[in-house]
């Protein structure tokens, strides 16, 4: 495994809340260190999950599922339940799909959508993108294809297994699919973040959201600066405030001396 990409957990102070933080296809852990870094006032327990598959090679991409990926974010929620009574979950891209089918099957206590894909797109910006990823290093001098370097999980050691990636990019369509007929099901608060400019997620997922979701979504904010998986400062804070201000329904800070 890429020690850069483990699974982490930070405990900032005595809380009964954990934050889960859940990353796409593709992504890591990593990804998580901003947000919580930002966060570190909050007394709230901080855990951002690896998604099997990725931290290694290729060939153990292409040998997950999305179903696997489903039993170990549903696994990691109910780990945190026999710790903490109050879970806020946040997804990113596939993540956030994850993330809303795992709330059917235990109760969390809100969740935060990042460029949630129930529309992909395929453009010219995502092909230049994705090769700019994979022939740069990660140290970039652009800070957006460092960011995406930096936060690319799976190993291209072993590159000449790409093709038998193909299955695994199609699952996020599938699963897409699937979120998008129970939407109406989920009955915990959402909160949503979706680039204008985003090069994976066709933006008009944000309305599909909002329409299915119905009165569970809290609020929807179109970023205007940001891309896929790179905020910019003014709107990652932005983003920052937006969770913020949907934690103090669900915190409650425990008494260090019970």
């Amino acid at each position: 495994m890429n020690h850069n990409h483990e699974p982490f957990s930070i405990e900032s102070g005595p809380s009964d809340l954990a934050i889960l933080y859940i990353h796409g296809i593709m992504g890591s852990p990593l990804e998580f260190r901003r947000i919580a870094e930002a966060l570190k006032d909050e007394n709230i327990h901080f855990k951002a999950l690896l998604l099997p598959g990725h931290g290694r090679n290729g060939n153990a991409f292409a040998r997950s599922s999305a179903d696997i990926w489903q039993t170990h974010v549903n696994q990691e929620i109910h780990h945190l339940k026999n710790n903490y009574s109050r879970i806020i979950l946040i997804g990113h891209s596939l993540g956030a799909l994850l993330a809303l089918n795992a709330a059917l099957l235990y109760p969390v206590d809100g969740i935060v959508l990042l460029n949630t894909p129930i529309k992909t797109r395929i453009s010219l910006q995502q092909i230049s993108m994705s090769l700019r990823v994979l022939l740069s290093s990660g140290k970039a001098d652009d800070p957006m294809i460092r960011t995406y370097r930096e936060t690319f999980s799976v190993g291209l050691s072993d590159w000449w297994t790409m093709p038998l990636w193909i299955p695994r990019l199609l699952d996020v369509n599938r699963v897409a699919n699937q979120t998008e007929k129970i939407l109406h099901e989920v009955n915990v608060p959402v909160i949503l973040f979706q680039s204008i400019h985003d090069e994976t997620v066709n933006p008009k997922s944000a309305e599909i959201l909002k329409r299915g979701l119905g009165e569970y979504l809290l609020s929807l904010s179109y970023l205007d600066k940001s891309t896929h998986a790179y905020f910019v400062n003014e709107e990652f804070n932005e983003i920052i405030k937006g969770i913020k201000r949907f934690l103090p329904g669900s915190l409650r800070v425990v008494n260090s001396s019970n």
